[in-house]
């Protein structure tokens, strides 16, 4: 389904979510860019969402549901749907909890099967592997989690990014992550060489100029009957 498609579905949802919780009606919450990238050195992963507006994490209805939420769910395997058979929860190693984030203030990241009675606030999803803080500047949210967490090894993983508002979904995608490339930097012996090389070849220059000037050309004298060799002229 394409941006287009899902804009005017994602701006009735929030409608009629906004008019079954009595909040005020804004925007639609969805995703404008997103990207998980991965650093296997640090053996952890980055995620980055830019969102349509700046989304609300601490506003809850009476049914203790943030206005602005979203949620992971990770595939290690890879593949792409998220959700396929025998079980759309299967292939899944853990979720990411956005949901949680006006209980304690951080990310929680849990096991997708629950053992046992429920936890509070974890949605009937499993127990918590970790929680990870995260930065929000304007509309761009960021975090880093360890692969562990995700229950992932080799940062080869697909997910599924779901935006709710007020438990409704707005906005969802799926994609796979990418690995951080190393950026080549000089070395500092090779840095330091450069520069000596850059250095002398402008001393050479200016004592070439110098030596131009201490000693200039003299033009030969033309006749009549010819060109005068210069060095027949004297002083």
């Amino acid at each position: 389904m394409t941006y287009a498609q899902k804009l005017p579905m994602s701006m009735l949802g929030a409608a009629l979510i906004a008019l079954g919780t009595g909040q005020i009606a804004q925007a639609a919450l969805f995703v404008e860019s997103e990207s998980a990238v991965v650093n296997l050195d640090a053996k952890e992963v980055l995620f980055t969402i830019n969102f349509n507006r700046a989304p609300d994490f601490f506003t809850v209805d009476e049914f203790d549901r943030q206005a602005d939420s979203f949620q992971y769910f990770i595939d290690p395997s890879g593949e792409l749907p998220i959700f396929r058979p025998p079980s759309i929860y299967s292939n899944l190693s853990s979720i990411i909890r956005g949901e949680e984030i006006h209980v304690g203030g951080d990310i929680p990241i849990r096991d997708v099967f629950s053992v046992g009675p429920s936890e509070p606030n974890s949605g009937g999803w499993g127990k918590i592997r970790g929680s990870v803080p995260y930065s929000l500047d304007g509309t761009v949210l960021k975090f880093s989690a360890p692969l562990q967490f995700i229950g992932d090894s080799d940062g080869l993983f697909s997910y599924q990014l779901l935006l709710t508002e007020f438990g409704g979904s707005s906005d969802s995608v799926e994609n796979k992550s990418t690995i951080e490339t190393a950026t080549s930097v000089p070395e500092p012996n090779f840095a330091l060489g450069a520069l000596t090389f850059a250095a002398l070849t402008v001393g050479l220059r200016q004592k070439r100029k110098h030596k131009s000037a201490a000693s200039p050309v003299i033009e030969p004298h033309t006749t009549r009957s010819g060109v005068i060799p210069a060095s027949t002229i004297s002083a």
